[in-house]
């Protein structure tokens, strides 16, 4: 498959921080950091015709996306989660809604863009039975599914979470996401537990969980890979995940070991999370080669 042939799908919200409003939600960072990459990623999503949205347009040009697939709601304002910080950083979210994110339709251009793609999806997008829905649909033609659950209290649906998993082939946790999936489903909250029920039940070929300071671990193609994280002073942790998975995906999908994937995305998810905001700025070429001692 092609690694060009990337589509994410789902929200596109404003994070509001005390320091100011950086665009985000976890599909366009994602979509943001393989065009960074050099990956011609597809973003599906939906936004107001209001300020925010403009100004996500604008921005969503500005990194290199093409913007032929979001949409424009003419009824529902654009999203936003308004992000709280506690004192390492890590952040909490309120989502207000309706918003544009949740009437997300599954347009002809959507499925037609989605067709033998690899899709990268979550779950905080399937809110609304609308956006749900169309998930769904774009999941169907895809090759390749990548589920990124994203959990985010207080939309964290058992029965919705639990079916994203029977529609993916690889699944990125984070370690609280762990431990929620591990009691839904009755087995110890350890990945490597976690790991054997999901991919008995649910067959999946590759799962990865990121466990901050503890750093990551990932399961591919047989291989088992266990990642030390990168020393980093924090700025906050927004969007370092969403840098974590967009290398993870390129690397491994252009051939490069597992364990090299790991190194580079762990490398990269540091970097990020050392910087404001879910985006910043960086020279790929420094995250992609080998590290230096």
């Amino acid at each position: 498959m092609s690694i060009s042939s990337i589509i994410c799908v789902g929200e596109t919200l404003w994070d509001v921080l005390p320091h100011g409003e950086f665009l985000g939600g976890a599909p366009l960072n994602v979509a943001a950091h393989l065009t960074r990459l050099g990956v011609r990623a597809g973003m599906v999503s939906r936004i107001g015709t209001d300020d925010r949205g403009r100004r996500a347009l604008q921005r969503i040009e500005s990194i290199g996306l093409d913007t032929s697939l979001v949409q424009l709601d003419p009824q529902w304002p654009t999203g936003i989660a308004e992000a709280v910080l506690d004192a390492t950083g890590a952040a909490s979210y309120r989502f207000p809604q309706p918003c544009a994110w949740d009437a997300l339709q599954a347009t002809e251009a959507a499925i037609e863009a989605a067709h033998n793609s690899i899709v990268i999806f979550g779950t905080l997008a399937q809110r609304s039975a609308t956006a749900r829905d169309a998930i769904t649909r774009i999941l169907e033609v895809a090759s390749v599914r990548v589920c990124d659950a994203n959990l985010r209290a207080p939309h964290v649906d058992r029965e919705i979470a639990l079916a994203s998993l029977r529609h993916a082939d690889f699944v990125k946790l984070n370690e609280e996401e762990v431990r929620i999936f591990a009691d839904w489903l009755g087995v110890p909250g350890r990945p490597e537990s976690l790991w054997e029920t999901l991919s008995r039940q649910f067959g999946l070929r590759s799962f990865c969980v990121t466990e901050g300071e503890r750093g990551a671990c990932l399961w591919h193609e047989g291989i088992y890979v266990a990642q030390p994280a990168q020393p980093t002073q924090v700025a906050d942790t927004i969007g370092a995940g969403d840098s974590f998975l967009a290398m993870l995906i390129v690397e491994l999908f252009e051939g490069s070991a597992p364990s090299t994937a790991m190194e580079r995305a762990s490398r990269l998810a540091a970097y990020v999370a050392s910087q404001p905001g879910a985006t910043p700025d960086y020279d790929p070429s420094a995250f992609r080669g080998e590290l230096q001692p």
